[in-house]
């Protein structure tokens, strides 16, 4: 009995257990939470401690048990801030006090050096309608709210928090900024922003900023200068148009520039960043704008600016500063090779040339205009080194390309060069200003054209461009000529040309063929025997004989491919010819070959035999070049009878028969560089 009812004790003490169990897990999550990070930024109001009691009386008995003990801290939860900017069409509405500043006389903020109840009592309150953001843009208000509940401390009265404002640009401001409500703990402040130039000043109550600056905002309790939160803000590039020379990206200012209502083509209503305060719909490209509420707004060069307007469809009419002209004539693609001087891209859209556009939401839409100023043109010359050529001659040419205009620019200057087909370009001889640039040459692959792109011509600079070309060994006599041409961005082209003469001579205008046919079976053995008297024949029918060193040859052959064949009937009985080519030149056949040339060239078809042993041995002083021979003694033996029977008289008056003239040395043709005719 005893061990049942100590049974059941133990089991209802279990089940007591497993009540009061979740208050232990309980106790584990505060402790988790403690661990989080960023909680060291909570501030601890009190510790809870806690521990549970059981009592219940059982068969007649007082039972009593206790959990174990919980403790955990009370803590506010961390500091927030956000911020925001006015958004008419927003959906989170801020009611606050104007906060204070050290800037005497700004308007819409309260001023004190040392902010106390009286001045807060006399800060107006505002109201507006924002929307949270990351970002903003130079000449917008910057709003932000500071959740802090260790700043409530007082829940009576509306505390207060100082904030320090700084940008990247190298400014910063001092804030008061009160508390919404009595017991809240939220704290709403503001500034106004200006875009730079000018030159930002601390502690004037509005922060300077430029395109990509950041802010930062910092918040701590009164008599502390410990931040008890911070965020950043990114300053977005304006969607400012503005107004650009179309060839240099130069910003143009005093350019009138009206937004027009495309259906009535009367002025648009136009309204500042607040969506009440009344905006101009005409403005002057790079001057301040005056809002209707006085607040003037800086633009930088070439700027224009319309904040809001209503949803529709619009266009910009422009009016443009002399001498320049509107619409551009050049073309978006263009204009996408220039860019701002701050590196950014221009925004063409159809709006930039006087096109309508659609407003279809509050999205700011950001259109830039070019226009187009009147320029000198460019000048091209072109030479060449000389002024007849014949083939196989290489000739050099010049060209200059210039800009005429001594006080702009011109860009994405490309010469273009037409060669004439007897010509060809040998690409490397390029050269651009004496030096090689093979990134700014494009040659067709058919060697037609090619182009060499200058880049830009600073005012009245030049560039030149020289190259070879050598003439074709095909080439006619006559004229041919080189063009060029040259174009800039704005499409503004110059030409010229240089003619060369093209001469033909015999020499170069036909090919030369010569050869040799030896004796002996195919080795490498020098020196190997000529075989003379043979007959070597082309496929017109033409021929010649070998001399007594198996040489032949045939001048004044026509460019082109032809067929050298030995005849075999001229060879000496039981010779054979034999192939030591085994090419394609002789198509498997030991007595003919193909030869190919062009004019001036030299082209060589030897071939080879064996003959009976000592038939060259007889052949060689039978030969009509061998001094001794038969034949050669019978021409000598002949011109010495005409000598004899002339008249004695003239050779004696002939100084050329002088002894003096006989007995003097033979000329040195090679030596005077020239040769007998």
């Amino acid at each position: 009995m005893t061990l049942r009812v100590i049974s059941s004790v133990r089991r209802l003490a279990a089940a007591l257990l497993l009540v009061l169990l979740p208050f232990g897990v309980l106790a584990g999550e505060a402790r988790a939470q403690n661990d989080t990070t960023g909680e060291e930024s909570r501030q601890t109001l009190r510790t809870i401690t806690n521990i549970a009691t059981a009592q219940w009386n059982f068969a007649g008995r007082a039972a009593r048990t206790t959990s174990n003990e919980i403790s955990f801290d009370v803590t506010l939860p961390p500091p927030e801030i956000r911020a925001f900017r006015p958004n008419a069409g927003g959906t989170t509405e801020l009611n606050f006090r104007a906060p204070v500043c050290n800037a005497p006389g700004r308007s819409g903020q309260a001023v004190s050096t040392v902010p106390d109840m009286a001045t807060m009592q006399q800060t107006r309150p505002l109201s507006t309608i924002v929307e949270s953001t990351r970002v903003l843009r130079a000449g917008q208000t910057l709003i932000f709210e500071v959740q802090a509940l260790a700043g409530n401390t007082d829940p009576n009265a509306i505390d207060e928090l100082k904030v320090v404002i700084t940008t990247s640009t190298g400014d910063r401001e001092r804030e008061t900024i009160f508390e919404t409500g009595e017991n809240t703990g939220v704290f709403v402040g503001q500034i106004d922003t200006t875009r730079i130039p000018p030159a930002p000043v601390q502690d004037d109550c509005r922060l300077g900023l430029v395109d990509g600056a950041s802010i930062l905002i910092t918040a701590s309790l009164p008599g502390s200068t410990e931040v008890i939160v911070s965020t950043d803000v990114e300053v977005l590039a304006d969607p400012f148009g503005v107004v650009f020379d179309s060839e240099t990206g130069e910003p143009v200012d005093g350019a009138r520039v009206t937004l027009v209502d495309d259906a009535t083509g009367q002025p648009a209503t136009v309204f500042a960043e607040d969506g009440v305060t009344p905006w101009p719909s005409s403005v002057i490209s790079g001057d301040p704008i005056t809002d209707g509420a006085g607040r003037v707004t800086n633009m930088g060069p070439g700027e224009f600016w319309f904040p809001l307007t209503f949803l529709g469809r619009y266009r910009l009419v422009i009016e443009p500063p002399e001498p320049y002209t509107a619409p551009s004539q050049v073309q978006p693609a263009d204009i996408a090779q220039i860019t701002r001087p701050d590196g950014r891209e221009f925004i063409i859209r159809e709006g930039s040339y006087g096109g309508a556009f659609t407003l279809v939401d509050q999205t700011p839409v950001q259109i830039d205009i070019p226009l187009d100023r009147p320029s000198l043109d460019l000048n091209l010359s072109k030479t060449v080194n000389r002024q007849q050529a014949v083939p196989g001659d290489v000739v050099f040419y010049a060209i200059t390309a210039s800009n005429s205009d001594p006080s702009r620019i011109k860009r994405d200057v490309v010469v273009t060069d037409t060669p004439s087909r007897w010509l060809r370009l040998r690409p490397d001889t390029i050269r651009v200003n004496g030096a090689e640039a093979p990134d700014a040459i494009s040659i067709a692959p058919d060697g037609s054209t090619f182009q060499v792109d200058l880049g830009t011509l600073g005012a009245g600079a030049s560039a030149r461009v020289t190259y070879a070309m050598s003439v074709r060994p095909d080439a006619p006599p006559g004229r041919v000529l080189n063009d060029a041409i040259v174009t800039d961005l704005l499409g503004r082209t110059a030409r010229s040309s240089a003619a060369l003469d093209i001469q033909r001579e015999t020499i170069a205008d036909r090919m030369t063929i010569i050869g040799r046919i030896t004796a002996g079976p195919c080795s490498l053995d020098d020196p190997r025997r000529g075989i003379p008297g043979v007959r070597v024949m082309l496929e017109d029918g033409s021929y010649a004989i070998t001399d007594a060193d198996g040489r032949y040859h045939f001048e004044g052959v026509v460019p082109g491919t032809h067929v050298v064949a030995v005849s075999r009937m001229t060879l000496p009985e039981e010779a054979e010819l034999i192939d030591c080519h085994r090419g394609t030149r002789n198509a498997g056949s030991a007595s003919s070959r193909f030869v190919i040339g062009q004019g001036g060239s030299l082209v060589v078809a030897d071939f080879h035999a064996t003959v009976p042993e000592g038939w060259l041995d007889e052949a060689a002083a039978k030969a009509e070049t061998t001094p001794d021979g038969s034949i050669a003694r019978e021409i000598n033996n002949i011109a010495e009878e005409a000598r004899n029977s002339g008249d004695a008289e003239t050779r004696s008056n002939d100084p050329a028969n002088s002894p003096a003239a006989v007995d003097a040395a033979p000329t040195d043709w090679l030596s005077l560089g020239d040769g007998p005719d």
